[in-house]
């Protein structure tokens, strides 16, 4: 481990802590094997559990493992960031800390009621569960293998709030243009304004604007996008608007507090 990490890793044996694990990339693996083998309250392997039960078997999972982070190591070096992270940057990395037990977004649909001339489905983004966050730190991993580590988990606030860490990258702005170059030339299909789908390997990239992306050399990193699955009614809904040459509108729905919920119209917002 690194002598100069103590203060991150919190080890049930005493041990000195790392600061950034050499196996984070693994551990995003072995968190979300696990969490999908939690079955749901039907008894249903294949089914999600409830967000409560995501997060009481993660923060045991950790516990296990020796991952329990403590705040007061970690809280007062945070940094506001944007949306979904505060962040501090240690050296060549830079740790990002979910905020207010939200892990980010997840691409979906949802259905409104619309006149009968309008298409009643809408493409949303919606608060991710800690399953849907490790699935696309994965999923950012076979796009740039190793790019993100789970360094372990905390209680911030009164909820769970997952740890990982990055590369720090220069920030070398790109163009939305040079984006849609970019994913062009891997196979990817523009479906909105910031989202790309490839039909060979089922692969969605949302939220790929450019303030998510960055050049480095000669290539582009994709350190904060959206990649997932698309699977039932959100496959096909895609694969119809690509059949049709149409591209979506895309709807963020996030809710911030109490006062902001998914039927607000403040808690929704065209990105």
């Amino acid at each position: 481990m690194s002598d100069d990490a103590a203060n991150l890793h919190q080890r049930s044996s005493g041990e000195t802590p790392a600061l950034s694990r050499e196996d984070g990339a693994d551990l995003v693996v072995a968190a979300l094997s696990h969490l999908r083998g939690i079955s749901a309250p039907s008894g249903n392997a294949l089914g999600a559990p409830p967000l409560g039960r995501q997060k009481e078997n993660l923060r045991e999972w950790a516990r296990g493992l020796g991952l329990l982070l403590t705040p007061e190591s970690i809280v007062p070096r945070l940094e506001r960031g944007g949306q979904e992270h505060d962040w501090f940057r240690e050296g060549e990395r830079v740790f990002k800390v979910t905020r207010d037990g939200i892990f980010g977004l997840a691409p979906g649909m949802d259905l409104a009621l619309v006149s009968s001339d309008q298409d009643a489905r809408r493409f949303q983004l919606w608060e991710a569960t800690p399953i849907e966050y490790l699935e696309r730190l994965h999923l950012q991993n076979q796009l740039v293998p190793g790019l993100n580590r789970l360094e372990g988990v905390l209680t911030q606030v009164g909820d769970l709030a997952i740890v990982t860490s990055q590369p720090r990258f220069d920030i070398v702005p790109v163009t939305q243009s040079e984006i849609d170059d970019w994913f062009a030339a891997l196979g990817f299909e523009k479906i909105t304004e910031c989202g790309y789908y490839r039909a060979e390997d089922n692969l969605g990239i949302f939220d790929a604007h450019t303030k998510n992306l960055v050049r480095f050399q000669d290539d582009l990193i994709p350190f904060d996008v959206i990649p997932c699955r698309p699977a039932g009614g959100f496959l096909k809904f895609i694969a119809d608007t690509l059949s049709a040459g149409h591209t979506v509108r895309t709807v963020r729905t996030v809710i911030t507090s109490p006062k902001t919920s998914a039927s607000d119209p403040k808690g929704s917002e065209p990105i």
